[in-house]
Formats: structure tokens, sequence, C-alpha cells
């Protein structure tokens, strides 16, 4: 961000973070920007888990770092500059960077260095949601007090509209019709409406992939567990044991990370994942406890997948051998190189590190891979593809994936059904396959076809009729 930072808040503040001005200009006791505390502490009262705050937070920060931007820049005299044309452009903004349409979107991303685009899936998940929520906390304060964020766009133009005016740019765009001084005509009445327009989520009733993280391929994922140490991994029988585990339990990334020592049981092969806030916790600083989550998980126990099961046991035996440190005053499983949890360390940093191993591991395209597209393949290969004794068509019933995967309700693992979609696929492929050998022509005589074979079937079920009766 060009004009704040994003801190954490001492433990004294409800807040988790804070937003502090770069500005040199503005005194220390009015570094604070407290728009976004009163949105933090929101957040805090809302019981979000950790990353969600985090996410949110970050989110919110670069949407009030824009806003920012955008009111202290100089434009061109046509160019309206109001509350409801800077939120709108924050979509283009996002999405095109320096080459959007909109004026407003396009000077900041050159001011800003917007070099990525941001993705709709993204745009969608979780930046509609988090600066929608900011925007209505705003709105409630500012009928307190008036805000000190949008306040820096308020012109000289009238300030109240005639009310066919206001229908009429309603009916273009909701988001003109603000009136000064007031957020609440910039969100959304309807319950269904985005705050963006491109924000609006799919259906994912019948899609073939999850919307935002995909499953990592079937194909791929015992060469990323078994593929060979880097020269300068420090921390290689980690990464793998972890991978390991992801793959073969189905557990939450957040579960496997918060693994203590006495739940693995390596005498009888089996790992569980408990709840960490039903337990002491020694040796967690106050501020690694708060990086805790559990998003509640139904069983505690995990049925390991091969050969997953016992790779991860084969890298967690050279872990605790080679790279683990046994005088950190913690009993978490994993951890950093600096000995400290490693559930606390930086996300984004541990998704980058895992790519550059599924790179290495042959899979060239890493779009919507992450740690958590391992419990994909789980909940995908035991619903769909897990060979079962006695059963003619592989795959666990939907109650049993249920119980793997630890969801309290069966709805959740139900997006993992993909038997029926990759059923459909193969017989595509067939057909296309058997039209493109014998060349277009063929389908002239489909139909003549189709009538054959079913005499022929017709009559060797009359031959077999015959037969029994003789």
């Amino acid at each position: 961000m060009k004009n704040f930072i994003l801190v954490q808040a001492p433990v004294t503040v409800e807040a988790s973070h804070l937003l502090l001005h770069l500005d040199p200009t503005i005194p220390d006791a009015q570094r604070e920007f407290e728009p976004f505390t009163h949105y933090s502490k929101w957040l805090v009262q809302r019981g979000y888990a950790v990353n969600t705050d985090v996410l949110y937070s970050e989110h919110v920060a670069r949407f009030i770092d824009y806003v920012y931007e955008v009111s202290i820049s100089q434009f061109d005299a046509n160019i309206e500059i109001s509350i409801s044309s800077v939120i709108y452009s924050y979509e283009s903004f996002l999405i095109f960077g320096k080459g959007s349409s909109n004026p407003i979107a396009a000077k900041m991303a050159e001011q800003l260095g917007k070099e990525k685009a941001t993705s709709q899936s993204s745009l969608a998940q979780t930046i509609e949601s988090s600066i929608r929520w900011f925007l209505q906390v705003c709105e409630v304060h500012n009928s307190i007090s008036p805000d000190t964020l949008f306040s820096r766009l308020y012109t000289s133009r009238p300030e109240y509209r005639r009310n066919n005016e206001i229908s009429g740019i309603k009916a273009n765009s909701w988001l003109a019709g603000t009136i000064r001084d007031a957020l609440a005509a910039a969100l959304p009445k309807r319950k269904r409406e985005t705050l963006f327009r491109r924000s609006a989520r799919r259906d994912r009733k019948n899609d073939k992939q999850a919307f935002k993280t995909v499953a990592f391929p079937i194909e791929t994922s015992v060469s990323l567990v078994r593929q060979e140490k880097p020269k300068r991994s420090k921390v290689f029988h980690r990464d793998m044991a972890i991978y390991a585990l992801l793959a073969a339990s189905g557990g939450r990334t957040s579960e496997v990370l918060q693994l203590r020592l006495h739940d693995v049981d390596a005498d009888n092969f089996a790992v569980y994942l408990r709840d960490p806030f039903l337990r002491k916790t020694p040796g967690l600083t106050e501020e690694e406890y708060r990086l805790l989550s559990w998003k509640g998980r139904a069983t505690e126990i995990t049925f390991l997948i091969e050969p997953f099961g016992t790779i991860f046991f084969e890298h967690l035996e050279q872990y605790l051998a080679l790279e683990y440190n046994s005088s950190c005053g913690h009993d978490f499983l994993f951890q950093g190189i600096d000995g400290r949890p490693y559930f606390t360390s930086d996300r984004s940093s541990r998704d980058k590190t895992f790519k550059n191993y599924t790179i290495r591991a042959g899979l060239p395209d890493c779009n919507g891979i992450s740690l958590h597209s391992l419990r994909h393949m789980y909940g995908t290969y035991t619903l769909n593809y897990m060979p079962v004794p006695g059963q003619a068509t592989p795959g666990l019933p939907l109650t049993y994936v249920k119980i793997l995967m630890g969801h309290s309700n069966i709805t959740s693992t139900m997006k993992y059904a993909k038997h029926d979609t990759d059923l459909i696929e193969a017989y595509f492929q067939h057909a296309n396959q058997y039209i493109t050998l014998r060349g277009e022509q063929s389908m002239s005589t489909i139909r003549q076809e189709f009538y054959i074979r079913q005499l022929e079937i017709l009559q060797q079920e009359a031959n077999r009729i015959e037969g029994t009766t003789a």
C-alpha cells in the first residue's frame, strides 16, 4: 500500500488490526485510521476465524488506500469524483488495472503500481463481502459522526437530487444514487444484489470443478510427495510430511498444521485431529494463541488412504530425526525454521512453497491449486474412485465420506461428487472418437446402425430363450 500500513493491534485494543497513515505530516496521535478500527472491532465481535479476519482486513485496507489516493489526486474537470463513482471504479481497477476504460481506475492503477489483475473468483469470494461489510459499518458510524474517508470526495454539487433523477440514475447503476453525507445509497438494497457487478457467484451445482480451489490431480499426487530433496531445503521432510498427511487424511490445512506430538500414534499408524480450544496449549505466546483456529470438525479420528499414509510416516521419521527441534518450549509437531509453531507462519509463503513443489512434481499449471487442493483430492477420491471390495462401482457412500471429511453437514460433502459428470465425459469422448475415426459421413447412417444393433440384441435374446426352452 502507498498511503497506509496494516499492523496487528495491541492486546489492549478490542480490534485485531489497525490501519496507520504513512504521511509524515500527520501527528502520531492521529495516525490511526478510525473507520478501519471500527470495522476491525466488528470483525472480532462477529467471531471470524483468524485467517478470515486477516484476509478481510487486507482487502479493506487496500480499498481504503485506493479511496484515499483518489481523494488526494487531481482529475480532469469532466470526470465526476463522488462516493459512488469511486466505489464503482474500484472493480474496474482490480480486474483491468492500467488497461481499464474507467479514467479513475486507470489513473489509480498507474499511481498505485497495480500490475497483476485480480481474478473474478477473488472478487466474488472475499473482496465483495469484506468491502460491503466495511461500507455498512461506515454507514452506521457515519450516522453518529461524519466519516473521515469519503468526506474528502464531497464536492460543491447540489446536496440533494430530485426523486425522478435519482430513480433514473439507479435504473442504470444504483451506485450513482449517492446523496451527500450518506453511504447508504451506495449499498445494495436487495438481498441478492452485489456491490460489484462482476462479483456475483456462479451456481456451482453442476460445475465440473470447485469454484476457487480445484482438487489436486490424483495422477500427480504421488509424484508430489515422492520427489527428491532440493539441495538447499532445510525443512524438506517437514513439508513432505504435511503434504502426505493432507492427502492421506483429507484434513483441513489448519487442522494438520495444529497437530501436536501426542496426536500421532506411530505404533498403530493413527493420526487424530483435535480441537485446540478443548485443551491447554503450553508454550504458546498470546499472539500465537490468537492464530489458532477450528472449523468444527465432527470426528477426531482420521482414516488414512494409501500410499500417502505410509509416505507420511516415512517423512515424519526423517523430520523428527533431522529437522525437529525438541527444545522449543511447545509440543506442536510442525515447526518453522525458528522453532515456533508452523501454523503461525505466513500463509502466502506456505502456498508459494507448495506451488514450487507441485511444479517440480510435473504439474505446470498451478492455477487454483493450493494446500487445500489435497483435501479436495481426498474427498473426490473416496467418494468416486476408491476401490471397495464386493462393490461393482468404486467410491464410498456419501454418509461415510461425510465422516471421513469431518463435515457436520452432508451438503458440504456433496460438492465432491464428480462420478456422474466423469461418466458422461467418458461416454462423450468415446462417441466423439467413434465419429472422428469413421468420418463425418457416418452421421448419415448412424440411425440405421442403431436399429441394426437393436435387431442383433433382440436376435441374441431370442436365441437364448429358445436354448433354455429346448
